[in-house]
């Protein structure tokens, strides 16, 4: 029987998932090493709602155990490495990995390295916020995070969130109009402010959905200031509270303060020359890796790593699809060339705000509330999590 050939892909969530298990099913000729610092998968979209409302989901929508999904494939075919990438080495073509505690291969209590070879190497490492890593406002975690234990996280998070009656959320993004609609139906009474930098809520979005944002915000007593910048916010330890400080110089004492802005791309073990200024991998129409300009055979990276943007869930299972089609090609030297175009699909906003309505848009398409509820407010896609689990969903 031919030498497998070794594809190592670097990240266990939506992305790193979908080009797995889409390898695994098209060619028998890849042997997998999926690698990632925990051994959960995270539907972190559904954060918003789980975070501010703990009954409203339990863990198992929404934390999944990834050995488990690939339990189907023989150890040949598949190895889970729960681990952090800390360099990618072409001299070597291998990648140098800080194992986690009871990954395979760790053997001492302390985290310990190793190394794996590569044929081929998928960068899926995703990105993180400021939130998440609790370098500004309170920590919650709307990404998973290196070796951080989840379940903990989120449980910290809630009794913060339960707790808070005054809140400020910087940012009037997507996230912050969905977080604030939650808080504003949340047990207990709370005092919910947005700040947003610019001078509408949802930037980016359709006129129509813009105002019904605004509009369903302001049904739920909710402040929303607009052309407005958080200038500092510090957290008091004595008064247990935070004191933070608005561009228009007036002061807000409040109980929790959410920030929902700022998007940082996990790199530390990239190759600068394979970075854009703001430090996201480039990549060519195949999704290979540019490296210096020049596309790397061996290399690809999907998902929110990319200098793609607008880094949607939705353009996940394309990616996935477009890469995994370009490494079976190539190791079976079929000849085909799969291509990726982001303008090829449709601009998409869906935006809950609380349990029973929100707003959005498909393309020009406005989407009335019902709609929004039924596709993603009634449970924030969690019904769809199993689906990415096992690189199914289109």
């Amino acid at each position: 029987m031919a030498k497998l050939v070794s594809v190592v892909v670097i990240g266990g969530s939506h992305a790193g998932l979908a080009v797995s298990q889409k390898l695994l099913r098209q060619t028998a000729r890849a042997k997998i090493t999926l690698i990632n610092p925990s051994d959960e998968y995270y539907f972190n979209i559904a954060a918003p709602r789980f975070l501010v409302k703990p009954k409203s989901l339990p863990p198992s929508r929404y934390l999944y155990s990834i050995p488990d999904a690939f339990r189907d494939y023989p150890a040949d075919r598949f190895t889970f490495i729960k681990g952090l990438v800390t360099e990618i080495d072409y001299a070597t073509k291998s990648v140098s990995v800080t194992l986690a505690m009871n990954s395979a291969g760790a053997t001492t209590t302390p985290p310990t390295a190793a190394s794996f070879g590569f044929d081929y190497l998928v960068i899926a490492s995703g990105s993180t916020t400021p939130a998440t890593l609790g370098q500004a406002g309170v920590r919650l975690p709307f990404k998973p995070t290196a070796f951080e234990d989840t379940r903990k996280a989120i449980h910290e998070a809630q009794e913060k969130l339960s707790a808070a009656q005054r809140i400020l959320i910087g940012g009037g993004g997507p996230l912050g109009v969905e977080i604030a609609g939650e808080l504003a139906e949340a047990a207990g009474p709370k005092k919910v402010t947005v700040v947003s930098r610019t001078s509408v809520l949802l930037e980016g979005a359709t006129a129509p959905v813009q105002r019904t944002a605004l509009s369903l915000l302001h049904r739920r007593n909710v402040d929303v200031l607009t052309g407005v910048t958080v200038v500092d916010a510090v957290y008091e330890a004595h008064t247990q509270t935070w004191t933070v400080k608005l561009s228009t110089g007036r002061t807000y004492t409040v109980d929790a303060y959410i920030a929902t802005t700022g998007t940082i791309p996990n790199n530390a073990f990239i190759p600068k020359s394979f970075l854009n200024a703001q430090g996201w991998v480039n990549v060519d129409k195949e999704l290979r890796v540019l490296d210096n300009g020049v596309s790397r055979s061996d290399t690809y990276a999907i998902g929110d790593i990319t200098s793609y943007p607008y880094r949607l869930l939705s353009r996940v299972p394309l990616q996935g699809e477009t890469v995994a089609a370009n490494i079976v090609g190539a190791i079976e030297q079929k000849g085909q060339v799969a291509t990726y175009s982001a303008k090829a699909q449709k601009k998409m906003m869906v935006v809950p705000v609380g349990q029973s309505t929100g707003t959005g848009h498909l393309g020009d398409w406005t989407l009335f509330g019902c709609l929004v509820w039924f596709f993603k407010g009634k449970d924030f896609l969690t019904y769809k999590g199993p689906k990415f689990l096992l690189g199914q969903s289109s």
